[in-house]
């Protein structure tokens, strides 16, 4: 397949994607898709799992998000994007409280295409979410944030059930 082959296939993917209805990745993805995302949502085995911890609760904390690739490159069978996805901060997400106003959640995206039953999908997807950005858009001083967190050991983090 060529470059551009590649990329319509991503570009298939966000129209889908944009609409906001759990379930639509199934027509995308293969079966046994793999994605890795930031620390803090970590990484999903399966379209199913991915549907389920990753885009239900993204869906329901920016329900009108709308993914626009500013930059997207393809080699191989892999293709890479960046950019932005425009939405209200309408429900908490990752324990950060949500605070109704408009956000903008950067991005970037590394897929790999192979072919599943004669089709070529969508097969993994190496991401980066930009989380800081979003507690800062959320009203969190990120800096103190880190020092937060950095003056603290890893045990202090660690709750009572894990």
């Amino acid at each position: 397949m060529s470059p551009e082959d590649n990329k319509n296939i991503v570009a298939q993917m966000y129209e889908s994607m944009n609409k906001n209805v759990v379930g639509a990745m199934k027509e995308h993805w293969t079966r046994n898709m793999v994605w890795d995302g930031p620390a803090g949502i970590g990484k999903k085995h399966g379209v199913d799992q991915f549907e389920e911890e990753v885009r239900r609760p993204f869906i329901s904390s920016f329900p009108d998000k709308v993914g626009e690739d500013i930059v997207r490159l393809s080699e191989g069978d892999w293709v890479a994007g960046t950019g932005f996805q425009e939405t209200t901060f309408a429900e908490d997400w990752l324990g950060i409280p949500a605070n109704g106003e408009k956000v903008r959640v950067r991005y970037m995206d590394f897929w790999r295409i192979e072919e599943e039953d004669g089709v070529r999908k969508l097969s993994e997807n190496l991401v980066l979410i930009d989380i800081l950005g979003v507690l800062e858009q959320a009203g969190y001083d990120v800096e103190k944030v880190l020092e937060f967190v950095g003056s603290k050991p890893p045990e202090f983090f660690v709750g009572p059930s894990e």
